[in-house]
């Protein structure tokens, strides 16, 4: 079963499924035939609930030279390939289309992927699927058949809640001016609620210091149409400027007309985000469809900062025109639409590779099966799955020479992640509450890679992630409501390596996909030590690297080492000898310097200061949090040389403190 991963049932629960058989489908191919006959291995799916009247079909090169050999237009339903011309007559063939639209840019690179050669057969409605299917395998030219399936959705179940009336979840000085982002405690946790947990967040705002976010880094947010027009996300939305709204016409000749903040790949048309038909449940009067999933992911992204409205998104930029990451919407759902299937999904990852996407937000998957592997899901979501490829091998950023996947890992309550957070080329995301603990529906274990704040409404409304939503949907007008799960992570993940791409521009550093996705699982705090004795101990160790931490993003990013402090340790000591040239004695600490700020920030009541131990310093923190430190040592000596002494160099350098209540023995990371 293809799914949205379900938001909460207590609010905003809309559980978007693209409906598969939840069986193992890899042995599920013969279609009434032994499997080890060689037509009926091509079929590499089921026809459970797939899309009527339609089936895609991949060419070998010699079929696919023959067959572009005809003139191509939508009613064609005849090719150099006698044999495809009969089948397609006796199915009743009414056209057959390229998966993939010609994109005058990249077609070269298209072709040389192989996704020239995936087309769509359409045919009567009333033709059998699975005979259609049985009987296009026999044709030699055609390497693979595969359902397109179909997604279904289930009625979501919201309540009616008035979001600007509830309370906030902590009370400090915002770093910017936006009223509501007191309500996100995943940005900022300072405790002071039940099951709220100070620290427990992605901290953030130590990050802002570095960067807010640079429009050179677009996030495809591969989703339901994210709602270009709303005011916390217009300014930060991804502009086609090769393309003239509303006209028309394909003018940069990519296949697709009016794309201007991206395509309805369900639709083939404007994206939507507000599609609704009448509610049935009798439990309230309002209309269900379209869940703002997609605005709501993408508010948790990059919502625009410092404007005086709403929330604050973790890579929203400073309120600045020249600041903020940039949102794509590549919409794979739309209301209650039926033929949102396997090909919207492909090609809305072409389209993301093609229009400069550096990082795609999936907080959706197929249901996780202990059956499954990377295996079964390159060998039976064919379409997808090599879509996936070419967008992963395209770069869309100077600073990153290939591009990365995001994705929920599932709200199954499951020992595994579903695909294609699963795949071991993506990263996998798992959800945690305000306490800073496994979410009550996430899945763990193999294929997690790493955990970010999801919410856990069972602690209550605002224990969910506050984010954008249409204006006036849940029957509230402000815009923003809170909602959890595994989709409301990703997110977070994502927003967190937009900070980390746009820092290594600032610095001038240039990273592979491996490098960038290494920085990222390891810019994390420990979560083990919490879930060794936590649900009889069945999360320890399967909930990927740790908690995401922006502030060790950008550390990691720059080379600057982090040292952990334990909050609360009068006079906790430091030794300072690991992090001197790889623990070079000749090296002599003199100093450790810190701004006021910093130390009123971090409940620092005196500055660092030397121990009688060598090269050990001393310090007290009473809060959470980060800050910079210079420290200073002499090279070649005890003491600095001066005028009238001789002795050594004087080396400054870098560090950051990062104070938490425990970690491991590395320090809480890894």
């Amino acid at each position: 079963m293809y799914r949205f991963f379900r938001l909460s049932c207590t609010l905003a629960a809309v559980a978007l499924t693209l409906t598969q058989c939840t069986q193992d489908l890899t042995n599920e191919i013969s279609v009434g035939e032994s499997a080890n006959n060689a037509s009926a291995t091509k079929i590499i799916n089921t026809s459970h609930n797939a899309t009527d009247g339609s089936l895609l079909i991949k060419l070998s090169e010699e079929g696919t030279a023959a067959f572009e050999a005809v003139s191509r237009s939508s009613e064609v339903t005849r090719s150099n390939i006698e044999e495809l011309n009969e089948i397609l007559l006796g199915i009743n063939a009414t056209a057959i289309e390229r998966v993939f639209p010609i994109n005058v840019k990249t077609e070269d690179e298209a072709r040389k992927a192989g996704l020239n050669r995936w087309y769509v057969v359409y045919f009567d409605k009333s033709q059998s699927l699975d005979e259609a299917a049985k009987r296009l395998a026999e044709v030699k030219e055609i390497e693979m058949v595969e359902f397109n399936s179909r997604v279904d959705f289930e009625a979501p179940k919201a309540l009616n809640v008035d979001s600007e009336s509830l309370p906030t979840t902590r009370l400090v000085a915002p770093t910017f001016n936006d009223p509501w982002a007191s309500k996100q405690w995943d940005l900022h946790n300072v405790g002071g609620q039940n099951h709220f947990v100070a620290g427990m967040d992605i901290n953030v705002h130590e990050a802002w210091k570095y960067t807010t976010g640079d429009p050179s880094v677009v996030v495809a947010v591969i989703d339901q149409g994210v709602d270009y027009t709303h005011e916390d996300l217009a300014a930060n939305m991804w502009v086609n400027e090769d393309e003239i709204p509303n006209n028309g016409i394909d003018d940069d000749q990519n296949g697709y007309v009016d794309d201007v903040h991206g395509y309805n790949f369900v639709d083939d048309g404007p994206i939507t985000w507000h599609k609704y038909y009448p509610n049935t449940t009798g439990d309230r009067n309002h209309k269900y469809g379209d869940s703002g999933h997609g605005t709501h992911v993408a508010g948790t992204i990059a919502a625009v900062n410092n404007n005086g409205i709403g929330i604050n998104g973790i890579a929203g930029g400073d309120g600045t025109k020249n600041s903020g990451v940039r949102i794509m919407s590549a919409q794979i759902f739309s209301g209650v639409n039926t033929n949102t299937n396997t090909q919207g999904i492909a090609n809305a990852f072409r389209y993301a590779a093609d229009n400069g996407a550096a990082i795609a937000n999936c907080s959706w998957g197929i249901n996780p099966s202990s059956s499954h592997n990377d295996s079964w899901y390159a060998g039976n979501i064919g379409l997808q799955y090599e879509s996936m490829e070419y967008y992963r091998k395209k770069s869309g950023h100077p600073n990153l020479k290939n591009n990365i996947i995001i994705c929920a890992a599932g709200n199954e309550s499951f020992e595994q992640a579903g695909y294609p957070a699963a795949y071991r080329f993506n990263i996998a995301v798992t959800s945690t509450g305000p306490d800073g603990l496994p979410a009550y529906y996430t899945n763990y274990g193999k294929g997690c890679n790493i955990a970010a704040p999801g919410g856990d409404q069972s602690y209550g409304y605002s224990a969910g992630i506050y984010s954008t939503v249409t204006p006036g949907m849940y029957g509230n007008s402000s815009g923003y409501v809170w909602n959890q799960g595994t989709s409301m992570a990703c997110p977070h993940v994502v927003g967190v390596a937009a900070l980390g791409l746009s820092y290594a521009k600032k610095i001038g550093r240039v990273m592979t996909s491996d490098e960038f996705m290494a920085e990222i699982l390891l810019s994390v705090t420990d979560i083990n030590s919490d879930l060794a004795n936590y649900a009889s101990g069945k999360y320890f160790g399967k909930m990927g690297t740790g908690r995401i931490d922006a502030f060790l993003m950008l550390m990691n990013i720059a080379g600057t080492t982090c040292i952990p402090v334990q909050r609360g340790v009068k006079n906790y000591q430091i030794d300072m000898t690991p992090y001197m040239a790889d623990g070079e004695t000749n090296l002599t600490l003199i100093d450790m310097e810190i701004s006021e700020a910093d130390m009123k920030r971090l409940g620092m009541n005196s500055k660092p200061r030397l121990m009688s131990i060598k090269n050990v310093i001393a310090v007290t923190c009473e809060n959470t949090g980060s800050a910079i430190v210079k420290v200073k040592m002499v090279g070649g000596g005890d003491t600095a040389g001066s005028t009238n002494n001789v002795g050594g160099i004087t080396i400054t350098k870098e560090f950051a403190l990062v104070v938490r209540d425990k970690f491991t023995d590395n320090g809480g990371w890894l």
